[in-house]
């Protein structure tokens, strides 16, 4: 859908695999697994949408730092990505 395409909503999914990598910290076991999970889906759908919005160069530059942020944060606790 279109309207999921924006700044606005990548903004949000970055927030979102935030949350969850937090979650996930506060967590154990299948609870722990199912905010990774989520981080890591989320995490893969912001990377997609990167390369599908026409972003200026100071957005593109702000949101490719803080995924690779993200892409480490989600190594360090075992998530394939």
């Amino acid at each position: 859908m279109e309207k999921f395409k924006s700044l606005e909503n990548l903004r949000a999914q970055v927030t979102v695999v935030r949350w969850h990598l937090h979650a996930a910290g506060l967590g154990n076991g299948e609870k722990k697994r199912r905010h990774l999970d989520s981080a890591s889906l989320t995490y893969q759908g912001a990377v997609e949408l990167v390369s599908q919005l026409a972003l200026s160069n100071e957005d593109h530059a702000a949101i490719t730092r803080q995924l690779a942020e993200l892409k480490e944060r989600l190594r360090e606790a075992g998530q394939p990505v």
